[in-house]
């Protein structure tokens, strides 16, 4: 089960995002550590009595995406092999922890909630300057991670359990110094490869296809080529503005809505004003006696209310912007006279009005048809729904389609050989998603009901229907030919890797069989095994690194078939610093430790019955 897992993909956006996938399942405080149908929300997961459904891989896939889309960016393309790569990772790490789970109620093993709460309150990451739990920083944690709180502890408690069962047990593991040479020699050795190149889509085919042949391809690949349902329909459109347009409000409604909302149909005076504002009536007088000595207002301003300029300018104000106490003043005062000091509840202002907007009334007429434009918007969902109901009700006394459209005065559109993909003959743009689903809902001379879209409303009647069926042999005959060619291609590319792994392993050298087969010799350069060649992934790699120089290895670089051998195995002659030995006993120790990790999991579960959806979950079983 846990060694099906972990058959990851290659590519470096994959394993990122697996380490990512582990990494956000690990706690802040150092210990270390498509999918879903919500009418079939059935279990996936199972270890014993624990079970895991597609709702809750569900929600934990769009956490992991979201945590990708942030490593990544939000331009971040979701294949399918990242896809894969979450949900393999989500299933390894739902196994592992049921499987502890599991094993911890088995034993009676407990972590309690004081045990946790002790671990919260003893992070730095919570802690404030006086060294004490600080529940704000808690939770900012879990509102950066989005995690709910009970999300969080449970978290660590598997982080805790974790641990306990396994992380303890295993981390004594060390690799004796005796053994670094030896491994630096194993890590720093450089191997010489050669290889050939087999590429099927290059092969000549000596033969042509038999018209027994092309019929049993058709009959073995019938479903590749069935033309898909295909209906004819009319249907017609009314915009929302059209139908609010249909409502005609009367005076009274239009009188109504004019009072309520005056201030949408009046401008008030506004006027420039300048203030200042002192906290004693004295230092106000002195103000007023220096501006009628004829001291510039921003100057005083300065000097004895330590404003500044933007301070002392209010802007233009209505009357109802200012404090009730000096409104009356501001606004019945003179342009450019000095009024005050004037009391109020902030302290003594001093003001000095320097333009005046007149207030302006909007024509009534004009106001009222605004009025009217307003109150058909606020209606408009009443509209819509009358007159919905208005065409049903005709579409169930029996009128016909054309008659109804007729009286509302709109414009039929029939469109021919409409697919379930909103495409259709003759044109190039595709209808909206509304109007296809409800076209393919409904039989031959129905009526729809009336189909609420973007942009309004429509009702179509469906006019035929054309069956999906199985294309005419001779008119997908090129097609099928197509797919006969490429299988004799692969057919003949194994063939050749049949007989070329065969010599091989029977002794020959590999450029002897390349010179007899007319195939390109490549070598490639001296690698280590942490470097490729070729694209090959980093598991195949490794597989060449073990095996004896001459002895055939395969893959597939997605164009070519490769087949490749050791030429030359260049032995390493680095004296390493000690530096470079504990990186090396270090890297070595943590693959020992992960090994030994799994494995210890791995027996926990023996007896348990363990087991996973993969289909459910969109993976190959």
């Amino acid at each position: 089960m846990m060694s099906k897992i972990r058959k990851m993909q290659d590519s470096w956006v994959a394993k990122s995002i697996f380490i990512l996938t582990a990494l956000s399942f690990m706690s802040l405080f150092g210990i270390s550590g498509y999918i879903y149908n919500a009418g079939q929300n059935r279990t996936v997961i199972k270890v014993d009595d624990i079970e895991i459904s597609q709702g809750e891989v569900s929600f934990m896939y769009e956490k992991e995406l979201a945590n990708a889309r942030k490593m990544f960016g939000d331009n971040l393309e979701i294949n399918d092999s990242i896809k894969s790569t979450l949900l393999l990772g989500i299933v390894q790490r739902e196994v592992a922890d049921a499987i502890l789970q599991t094993t911890a109620q088995k034993n009676n093993i407990v972590i309690g909630d004081e045990l946790i709460r002790k671990i919260i309150y003893s992070q730095n990451e919570f802690m404030n300057a006086q060294g004490q739990f600080d529940r704000n920083r808690f939770n900012l944690m879990l509102s950066a991670t989005g995690w709910t709180e009970q999300e969080y502890i449970q978290a660590l408690r598997s982080d805790v359990l974790r641990q306990m069962l396994v992380q303890n047990p295993v981390r004594r593991i060390e690799v004796p110094a005796f053994l670094t040479d030896w491994l630096g020699k194993i890590e720093n050795q450089q191997r010489v490869f050669s290889y050939v190149k087999i590429v099927p889509q290059k092969l000549t085919i000596t033969r042509n296809i038999s018209d027994d042949e092309v019929e049993q391809y058709y009959s073995d690949f019938a479903e590749n080529f069935m033309a898909p349902e295909k209906r004819d329909i009319s249907y017609f459109t009314l915009s929302s503005e059209d139908i609010a347009e249909a409502y005609n409000p009367s005076k009274e409604e239009i009188n109504s809505y004019y009072q309520q909302n005056i201030s949408l149909f009046e401008t008030p005076e506004k006027r420039d004003v300048l203030q200042m504002v002192f906290d004693s009536e004295e230092t106000a007088q002195k103000a007023s006696s220096e501006l009628a000595s004829g001291t510039d207002f921003f100057a005083v301003a300065k000097s004895l209310a330590q404003q500044t300029s933007q301070d002392t300018k209010l802007g233009a104000v209505s009357k109802d912007m200012l404090l009730a106490d000096v409104a009356d003043d501001v606004f019945s005062a003179p342009l450019n006279k000095v009024i005050g000091p004037i009391k109020s509840e902030f302290g003594w202002h001093i003001f000095k009005v320097t333009a005046v907007t007149p207030a302006e009334k909007m024509n009534r007429k004009e106001a009222d048809k605004k009025a009217a434009e307003a109150i058909r918007k606020e209606k408009a969902y009443d509209t819509a729904y009358e007159f919905a109901n208005s065409i049903e009700d005709k579409i169930g006394a029996g009128q016909s389609f054309d008659l109804i459209a007729k009286n509302l005065g709109v414009k039929i559109t029939s469109v021919k050989g409409l697919a379930e993909d909103g495409s259709y003959n003759g044109s190039s743009s595709k209808l909206s998603t509304d109007l296809v689903d409800t076209a393919f809902s409904y039989n031959v001379g129905e009526i729809s009901q009336v189909i609420e879209t973007d942009t309004g409303y429509a009702v179509l009647t469906v006019n035929s229907i054309v069956e999906s069926h199985l294309l005419p042999l001779e008119e997908i005959r090129p097609q099928l030919v197509k797919i006969w060619e490429n299988n004799e291609r692969d057919a003949l590319a194994q063939e050749m890797i049949n007989d070329i792994t065969s010599n091989l392993e029977n002794g020959e050298k590999i450029s002897d069989v390349a010179a007899r087969l007319g195939l390109r010799l490549y070598v490639s350069k001296p690698i280590k095994k942490s470097e490729s060649f070729e694209m090959m992934p980093s598991s195949q790699i490794a597989e060449l690194f073990q095996e004896e120089p001459g002895t055939p290895h395969l893959f597939d670089n997605g164009e070519a078939k490769i087949i490749a051998v050791t030429s030359e195995v260049v032995k390493d002659t680095h004296k390493l610093t000690q530096q470079e030995k504990a990186d090396i006993r270090n890297k070595v120790r943590n693959e020992l430790v992960a090994e030994a990790a799994e494995t210890l999991t791995q027996s926990y579960a023996q007896g348990y019955d363990v087991r996973v959806k993969y289909k459910l979950l969109g993976l190959a079983d």
